[in-house]
């Protein structure tokens, strides 16, 4: 409980202020009623079943509880009837298939066990893929600029015209185009929600699709703005309900009320947006089109040469800000850097997971079968042989429940993406397939780890002493 109310906690917090720099302070306390709830779950589980191993034992007869435990009987498995199959595989496959039906129980327990354990480590490398391919999509797929310029409000058309003719002289840039933002609120008829949105408006449509791509959210293909339609980002029709053809609200800060048609949703990643042409924006709002900032396209600037053109163009009074995407990407990196420690605990809670499983399983493997392994070494067996007999259990069904982990874990990067998508944010899951060959390689070698401890486990069986008679 202490390491789950501060450790944990305290990782994700910051990284939410690598995020959210407004987040200065965050308050990390013992809950007592959260605590009170763990305590209980886990009295439930620990002490229920214990009752029942213990009810189930007390129910037996005395003598019989003096006696040993005897093995499960074997039965035929279904493998045996695919004939092409079962016999091309040797004695101890044979035998290691039928023994993994005989104690189901265990058989279940070690598949789910590493299950969760490949599920957990694969959520949180899919975390990390997924919000670092956020900047990615938006950057790669819909935002193809450089630099965004804000204009100064003093300026006239025709100076703007003439800033962009003289910034496309540079040889560091390679082309710019006009477009005017506002900050809007759009709302619906469907629901009550109301949107944040960037209204972004463009003179001239063609050369803007070189800068920002409107790609249908479903298909991907490229969509062209036209004069009687708005364009609106996935998350914001998300959030209003609303679907192409349907009309919006946009509000401006004076109260006053537009509305638009719905063409197309597009996709978006990050924020909201609604974009238009300069023909529709003047037939909606009722006013002559204005620009007050220029996209550039840079011609593939280093760090520094990027950072000389933008003191340059700042010296400019006709431009009071300006951002560029590769200060978002590298705002980017250092939120991952946050990431990573979310990364490492969710490895390490999962490697104890199947750690514990693992070897607790092991050991009353060997416990149950004891004067079978005692048997089989008296036999004649050599340790190495009496290990691969036990472990090629473990090695089959690690496999298996390492591909269920990995089905299990893509579903529950799902669930915890969009539970953690903000209002702002649109997740979508991401894993890599670096990320399946980690995951099933951590899992791998915790599951080698319990297997080295196994092996001195059975080189320690007294065969006098396990084949003793209890009598």
């Amino acid at each position: 409980m202490l390491i789950g109310f501060n450790l944990i906690p305290s990782i994700i917090i910051s990284m939410y202020q690598m995020m959210y720099p407004s987040i200065t302070e965050a308050v990390v306390e013992f809950n007592v009623k959260y605590a009170v709830l763990g305590l209980g779950i886990m009295a439930v589980c620990t002490i229920g079943a214990t009752l029942y191993s213990c009810i189930k034992e007390l129910i037996s007869m005395p003598a019989m509880l003096m006696r040993p435990k005897p093995p499960k009987s074997g039965k035929r498995v279904f493998l045996e009837k695919v004939s092409f199959v079962w016999n091309r595989l040797g004695f101890t496959e044979k035998v290691t298939i039928r023994n993994m039906f005989r104690y189901k129980k265990r058989f279940l327990m070690t598949i789910i066990g590493i299950m969760g354990c490949t599920a957990l480590i694969l959520t949180g490398f899919s975390i990390k893929d997924s919000i670092s391919n956020i900047m990615n999509l938006q950057y790669d797929n819909v935002y193809n600029y450089d630099e965004m310029l804000i204009l100064s409000s003093s300026l006239k058309e025709n100076e703007i015209d003439d800033l962009k003719l003289k910034l496309e002289e540079k040889s560091e840039i390679i082309k710019g185009t006009k477009t005017y933002i506002v900050a809007n609120e759009a709302t619906s008829s469907k629901n009550d929600y109301k949107v944040d949105v960037q209204v972004i408006v463009t003179q001239n449509k063609d050369e803007f699709s070189k800068f920002i791509k409107l790609n249908d959210y479903k298909t991907l293909e490229e969509q062209t703005l036209n004069d009687d339609e708005v364009f609106i980002t996935e998350k914001a029709a998300k959030l209003l309900n609303i679907s192409a053809g349907d009309n919006i609200e946009l509000t401006d800060n004076d109260g006053n009320v537009f509305i638009a048609k719905v063409g197309k949703i597009v996709e978006n990643y990050v924020y909201h947006y609604v974009y238009m042409t300069s023909g529709l924006y003047e037939k909606i709002y009722g006013e002559e089109y204005s620009s007050n900032v220029l996209y550039l396209k840079t011609n593939n600037l280093s760090e520094t040469e990027e950072n000389t053109l933008n003191e340059s163009l700042l010296k400019d009074g006709k431009i009071s800000s300006l951002t560029s995407t590769r200060y978002l990407k590298d705002l980017l990196g250092e939120t991952l850097q946050a990431l990573n420690k979310v990364v490492y605990v969710l490895i390490v809670s999962a490697g104890l997971l199947a750690f514990v499983v693992l070897y607790n399983l092991a050991n009353v493997n060997i416990s149950e079968r004891i004067r079978e392994l005692a048997t089989i070494k008296v036999l004649g067996f050599y340790d190495k042989e009496v290990y691969d007999y036990v472990t090629k259990e473990i090695i089959l069904l690690t496999f298996i429940g390492i591909i269920l982990g990995l089905f299990a874990g893509y579903g529950l990067s799902g669930f915890i993406l969009k539970t953690c998508e903000t209002e702002a944010l649109i997740f979508k899951v991401v894993s890599l397939p670096m990320s399946y060959i980690m995951s099933a390689g951590i899992t791998v070698i915790f599951t080698v780890i319990v297997n080295i401890m196994t092996f001195f486990v059975l080189k320690k069986v007294d065969m006098i002493e396990s084949l003793k008679s209890v009598e």
